[in-house]
């Protein structure tokens, strides 16, 4: 597993970080979106994160489905603050968040059918 995270961070500043840059310039030096892209990507990679760790924390413990859960809950309910906040003074593109959220997820998920693929 801790070898998965690295490769999936390794990937996030191989691809994010390069597009967030080249979508700077394609967007007519709009910073917004170019942080935004950065934004959305880093919360999913600390969002997989977080999941991970839970999971290695207290799966095996009573009541670890319910813990889980909470910090699930938490998790999302904090991420949705702080883009409500940061929308709110218009500090970030919508569009460049959904576009960095989803390629994180879309390295994440093709990096586990890689992991799937080698088990079996």
């Amino acid at each position: 597993m801790k070898l998965m995270i690295k490769r999936i961070s390794r990937q996030y500043i191989i691809i994010i970080i390069p597009l967030s840059v080249i979508s700077f310039f394609l967007t007519g030096s709009d910073w917004r979106f170019s942080f935004s892209v950065l934004l959305g990507g880093g919360i999913s990679l600390v969002s997989f994160r977080t999941i991970i760790w839970a999971v290695e924390k207290f799966m095996g413990q009573e009541m670890a489905q319910p813990i889980i859960m909470g910090l699930s809950i938490f998790k999302v309910l904090l991420i949705f603050s702080l883009l409500v906040v940061l929308a709110i003074f218009k500090l970030i593109n919508v569009v460049g968040v959904l576009i960095g959220f989803t390629l994180v997820l879309a390295i994440v998920t093709r990096e586990y059918f890689l992991y799937a693929k080698r088990e079996h």
